[in-house]
């Protein structure tokens, strides 16, 4: 019987790597418009910044 890793990962949980996959999709990087207000670029920049330090922090890591 073979297993494959994708079936896993029910059992094993995400791993750090697919979060950081799925955080991209959720917070990409910003291209703010003029007509936003600054309270919105400033939380969606802090949301990016955390996805940001993951991969440095993954990088270093390696």
């Amino acid at each position: 019987m073979s297993t494959f890793p994708n079936t896993l990962e029910p059992l094993l949980g995400p791993t750090v790597e697919s979060i950081l996959h799925e955080l991209e999709d959720i917070h990409p990087p910003l291209n703010p418009t003029p007509d936003e207000s600054m309270e919105k670029i400033m939380y969606r920049s802090g949301q990016r910044s955390v996805v940001e330090w993951i991969k440095t922090r993954i990088n270093e890591d390696e």
